[in-house]
């Protein structure tokens, strides 16, 4: 079930360059300049082959990254970005017009009033961890698509949703309920589904399986 979840999703480091229109050296170079994200799975397999002539094993070590991955290089490369200084600026730009566009809009307004603390959250150093975990791969595993528009969101989702459930919140009232219900849903169409043995510690299954379990 992992392999295929990860071929599904994920496309392997050689694959990912060539789909990249880059060298396997120049896709290495990109992560280490700090212009992409670097592979969201790693993984050590042991291959046992065995014949009536001899049998062998061997460790190979593979990469996964994700496929959606791929738009972010299109647009550096498009852009003729050659340091982290401006890789970031560019997500920065995305991102930001991402949270202006949702808190300012019908759901993020009405979820604002009922957690009015939570825009804080997005601070200097929030954005900080957000650019090092996107280069880390860690929106690979929980986003559907890895870009910055939907790390904003998943972010927004998991923050408020928290924040309308934390305790007292044994009950809701209808309209909680409903605020909640949409918050949850569109948690749903950008957190990923996350690798068969990761999900039940995962924010999909915190903030969208339990809940709708306990209060939906």
């Amino acid at each position: 079930m992992l392999m295929t979840y990860l071929y599904t999703h994920f496309l392997d480091q050689p694959d990912f360059a060539q789909q990249a229109g880059l060298s396997s050296a120049g896709l290495r170079s990109h992560i280490a300049g700090r212009l992409c994200p670097d592979a969201s799975y790693r993984l050590d397999v042991t291959l046992s082959v065995r014949s009536f002539v001899a049998t062998h094993d061997e460790q190979r070590p593979c990469r996964f990254h994700l496929k959606g991955h791929l738009r972010w290089l299109e647009q550096i490369e498009r852009l003729g970005i050659a340091d982290e200084t401006a890789a970031r600026a560019v997500f920065t730009a995305r991102y930001d017009a991402a949270r202006s566009a949702f808190l300012n809009g019908r759901l993020g307004q009405r979820l604002i009033r009922a957690a009015p603390n939570v825009p804080d959250a997005f601070d200097r150093a929030h954005a900080d961890a957000t650019w090092g975990n996107f280069l880390d791969g860690v929106y690979g595993v929980c986003t559907r698509d890895g870009q910055p528009e939907t790390i904003f969101l998943k972010q927004a989702g998991v923050m408020f949703i928290e924040a309308l459930t934390a305790p007292p919140a044994e009950t809701l009232t209808e309209q909680d309920q409903a605020l909640l219900a949409e918050a949850v849903a569109m948690l749903d169409l950008v957190a990923s589904d996350f690798a068969p043995h990761e999900v039940a510690r995962s924010s999909r299954q915190r903030c969208i399986n339990d809940i709708r379990a306990r209060y939906l």
